[in-house]
């Protein structure tokens, strides 16, 4: 089973690339204070309010609300 990061990178990379999606996910990790492999699900709250910064300027609402459920989706 992929981890947290994994997933969100994978679910990221269409829209940015593999190295802004990976970026993104380790930057919400070091702001936390932990690793990408150490996020959780509760760490969900500051990765969705990263991708929603990192989306907001290219993306329409509609897709950056699709890529939320699909990044919640992903811990169930």
């Amino acid at each position: 089973m992929p981890t947290l990061a994994e997933s969100v990178v994978s679910i990221l990379e269409p829209l940015v690339g593999p190295m802004v999606a990976d970026t993104c996910v380790r930057a919400t990790a070091l702001s936390l204070g932990k690793s990408a492999d150490d996020l959780l699900a509760d760490d969900m709250p500051a990765l969705e309010s990263n991708v929603k910064r990192l989306l907001g300027p290219i993306a329409p609402r509609q897709t950056i609300d699709s890529i939320i459920a699909e990044m919640e989706g992903s811990i169930r």
